[in-house]
């Protein structure tokens, strides 16, 4: 574990919602797996649980609250990680559940390439405001503007979208054959083009770890639209969610058919809904990305 003067002014600046102890043991489990040049907080929520025993005598004039942490990070570490999500969940299980991670990765020797070749994504992130830890500050480069920019956001976003869709539609398709887990397989792709469709607009971020309830956690920072897939409280919601995340799985490994049509019919729904709420909010983002970039062009003549 590096010596505390190592770590960023984080801890005053977010010190009430991430407690410094809980900051101190993420360091030390994360470092415990891998070795770490630098840590950057992209996002964060905290919640809270209230517990009161009413008719437990030792404990009936006591309540006790437990605050739990999810948070995205961008991790660089000295060696690349091959496995993010064995990786996100050894991380939660040696914080006793109390902190789930959303973990972005990239190796110091690859970031240190992208800012010598400008990249916007580590532009925004790469700044010292949002540092949990670094054993030496990287130099950020300056977002670049340019019509030429924009016009590759634009098209990743019209493909990304567009093969969202594509998926989409094949599930209505009426078929003679009845197979509800391919159906949700569909559907889980095409929630994941979208959710990449939308990384690229808000973060110019093309992820490497394809997971779809990675993918909508790390979107959830910058738009509404995960709240639509993202599972409830109610056991329908999380049962059709798990359909959804597992349909890889259930597809190739399972041979008897065991989701509903209901519950198929209730993803699509969700599907659509989240579709156009995805295409809504990124047209509006590429708006303010077009009039950005569109300046700059204006400025040099």
């Amino acid at each position: 574990m590096e010596p505390l003067s190592k770590l960023s002014n984080i801890y005053t600046i977010h010190n009430e919602l991430l407690p410094d102890k809980v900051i101190t043991m993420l360091l030390q489990v994360i470092q415990s797996i891998t070795k770490v040049h630098s840590i950057y907080l992209i996002g964060m929520q905290k919640e809270s649980k209230s517990s009161f025993y009413l008719f437990n005598p030792t404990l009936q004039k006591e309540s006790s609250t437990v605050y739990a942490y999810k948070l995205t990070l961008l991790v660089i570490s000295e060696e690349y990680i091959a496995q993010p999500k064995e990786f996100m969940s050894e991380v939660f299980s040696k914080m006793n559940e109390s902190v789930r991670i959303d973990s972005i990765h990239f190796t110091i020797s690859d970031v240190k390439y992208r800012l010598n070749h400008g990249d916007n994504f580590l532009s925004r992130i790469l700044k010292p405001e949002n540092e949990i830890y670094t054993a030496e500050s990287l130099l950020s480069c300056r977002y670049f503007y340019h019509p030429k920019m924009y016009a590759m956001i634009k098209k990743e976003w019209e493909f990304r979208m567009n093969r969202a869709y594509y998926f989409k539609d094949k599930i209505d398709v009426c078929d003679d054959i009845y197979d509800e887990s391919a159906k949700m397989l569909l559907i889980s792709q095409s929630l994941q083009q979208a959710c990449t469709a939308l990384l690229n607009v808000f973060w110019e971020y093309k992820p490497s770890y394809y997971d779809l309830s990675h993918l909508l956690n790390l979107c959830d920072n910058f738009c509404s639209s995960p709240k639509i897939v993202l599972p409830k409280a109610s056991f329908r919601s999380k049962r059709v969610f798990h359909a959804l995340y597992h349909a890889q799985y259930n597809v190739n490994f399972k041979s008897v058919d065991d989701v509903s049509i209901k519950d198929s019919n209730y993803a699509q729904r969700l599907c659509r809904r989240f579709l156009g709420n995805a295409a809504n909010e990124g047209k509006k983002k590429l708006q303010e990305l077009e009039s950005l970039h569109r300046e700059v062009k204006v400025r040099r003549k």
